[in-house]
């Protein structure tokens, strides 16, 4: 019956009969067959057939994919305890986006590890919308991120707080503006239209970049205070609007095993503690 949650899983997420096929070591045709046998066993179509090389899964099939992902993940895990016993490490995928990643997540990492010393920890960082949908894939544990992402198997907490400012060079002519679909970018795109003002602009494409062109005295850019040391110049902005945003720690709606439960209380409540973080 696994082979079959595990095909029905890689299906419902590639839409093609083929990736998947690919993706297993299988036949095309295999996979087909183990689909319409769950199919037959269940009782309901899963998905829906339109003759192209898509296909769409039905209200049935998005029911079961959360579900079917629990079972899957729970047997793992029980397989890995049983299989490795007083030696067992267990793993814990902590992703996270720009910002979070490069300047909040290295405050709490060395506090996890010491905290957890048995737990092997990966910290991917990826854009907002790809840690929701990693999340909804079980393929992370949990996520920090810098925008209010929604999903209805995820659950969202505000972590804490982000100072912006507007750091570099007041006087100069220069605008550093981050690409338009990242958070910063959005931020510093509204910022100008709300107060309408028509800099030069110098398109910035990661916060290395921004960081050290504002080292060299080139441009003023919003940012956030985290990225900043003492050699960096820097205003606070004037309004409310523009000045704070919070930073979210994303979680899926059930956490399997009471470990990763113990490590999601743990980086809640660090991040609760922003003092001793700042």
């Amino acid at each position: 019956m696994f082979h079959l949650l595990k095909a029905f899983l890689s299906v419902y997420e590639t839409h093609n009969f083929t990736k998947t096929a690919n993706s297993l070591y299988l036949t095309q045709p295999t996979v087909s067959a183990q689909i319409r046998k769950l199919e037959d066993y269940l009782n309901v179509s899963l998905f829906i057939r339109n003759g192209k090389q898509e296909i769409l899964p039905t209200k049935e099939a998005d029911f079961l994919y959360p579900r079917i992902l629990k079972i899957i993940e729970e047997w793992n895990d029980a397989v890995t305890h049983v299989n490795t016993q007083k030696n067992y490490r267990e793993k814990c995928v902590l992703a996270s986006s720009q910002t979070c990643g490069a300047y909040l997540l290295p405050k709490i990492v060395p506090i996890l590890v010491k905290q957890f010393p048995m737990v092997n920890f990966s910290f991917p960082v990826m854009s907002g919308k790809e840690i929701v949908q990693e999340l909804e894939k079980a393929k992370v544990d949990f996520g920090l991120i810098e925008t209010p992402e929604q999903s209805e198997l995820v659950e969202r907490y505000i972590a804490t707080k982000d100072e912006l400012v507007l750091a570099g060079d007041p006087e100069s002519d220069y605008w550093l503006l981050p690409e338009t679909d990242s958070p910063l970018g959005f931020v510093n795109e509204n910022y100008l239209k709300y107060n309408n003002l028509s800099p030069k602009i110098i398109r910035t494409y990661n916060h290395e970049m921004v960081l050290a062109l504002l080292k060299n005295h080139v441009g003023k850019t919003i940012i956030s205070r985290l990225a900043l040391d003492q050699t960096f110049p820097y205003q606070q902005l004037d309004t409310d609007t523009f000045s704070q945003r919070n930073l979210y720690f994303l979680t899926r709606k059930k956490v399997v095993s009471e470990k990763l439960g113990k490590i999601s209380s743990f980086i809640q409540e660090q991040l609760s503690h922003k003092d001793k973080l700042f």
